[in-house]
């Protein structure tokens, strides 16, 4: 008789309450090899290695083997840098600039595209092969980072580093991504995919193309290109699936229960009010240091420069 009390106590407590567990969505993390094609490959556009996220709702229909989901992928990839020694910089009215500066290039990609995906196989499948069909928009920037190798001795400049974009892109792109999901279990699942965007002309400047001529100071971005901005992602990473756990309890406590609360609800009142007027602040007495004026930090230059942001 013993042995059947335990059961039948655990039996009693959970027929009353029940959870299911209902999709909402998943979360997916990865890193891509960013491959430049077409005429941006033509002209030896760097190649990088990035991240990517993503958003995608649950499917619709839920059990059926074919269905459809909609969200949203963000991707971003460093593509490379060059370095730039010994360069000198231009002397203004505050004090000597002790040493010389460093410059590096750094050439950057990011998109953020709309997504709608096609799954051919249903929820409880382990392997799951898809279509995705993206449309957003690309970016392809160079930029220019002038640093002071010895900035400990120069605290009278503004920064140690100045960040420039100097070549600057942002076009419409619009392609597909054809991949495969294993499920690991409920919540995980591993994805590997490769993705293709096709993408109007629009300036491009690969690092082997930024000259610095002997004997000069500046370095010079003249000679990007206006190309088409096609690239292929080479993706691999992991997938979160989202649940929401809905819970409910047999009639008989909902009746109970709700009728503790109905006769308990109103014992207790909260009718204090916040005196506002014994609330006080410390006021901070303000220092009358004076601040020490800072300085920019500026390339020496060789000349005039010629504008090089494609704004079109």
């Amino acid at each position: 008789m013993k042995k059947l009390i335990l059961p039948l106590i655990i039996f009693l407590s959970t027929s009353g309450f029940a959870q299911k567990k209902v999709s909402q969505g998943s979360i997916g993390l990865g890193l891509h090899l960013a491959c430049p094609q077409s005429e941006l490959g033509d002209i030896d556009y760097d190649d990088g290695i990035g991240l990517n996220i993503s958003y995608l709702s649950r499917k619709f229909p839920y059990k059926s083997p074919v269905n459809f989901q909609l969200g949203a992928r963000m991707d971003f990839a460093h593509m490379q840098t060059r370095r730039f020694e010994s360069i000198i910089l231009a002397q203004d009215d505050g004090p000597l600039i002790i040493g010389d500066a460093n410059i590096e290039a750094r050439n950057r990609m990011y998109g953020l595209f709309a997504e709608g995906r096609i799954n051919f196989a249903d929820e409880f499948q382990k392997i799951s092969p898809y279509l995705s069909l993206l449309a957003g928009h690309r970016n392809y920037t160079t930029y220019q980072v002038l640093s002071l190798n010895q900035p400990n001795y120069n605290p009278e400049r503004e920064a140690a580093s100045v960040t420039e974009r100097v070549v600057h892109t942002n076009r419409f792109h619009y392609g597909g991504t054809v991949g495969i999901i294993y499920k690991l279990n409920n919540s995980i699942s591993l994805e590997s995919s490769i993705t293709y965007t096709f993408g109007k002309e629009g300036a491009a400047l690969p690092l082997k193309d930024i000259v610095r001529e002997n004997g000069s100071n500046e370095v010079k971005y003249d000679n990007y290109q206006t190309v088409k901005t096609d690239i292929l992602l080479i993706n691999a990473g992991i997938r979160f699936n989202l649940f929401k756990t809905y819970s409910h309890s047999s009639p008989s406590n909902d009746n109970s229960s709700n009728k503790y609360n109905s006769l308990d609800s109103k014992r207790y009142y909260d009718n204090s009010t916040r005196n506002s007027s014994n609330s006080g602040s410390i006021s901070t007495p303000r220092s009358n240091t004076p601040t020490k004026k800072q300085y920019p930090i500026k390339v020496k230059s060789d000349g005039p420069k010629r504008g090089k942001n494609d704004n079109s």
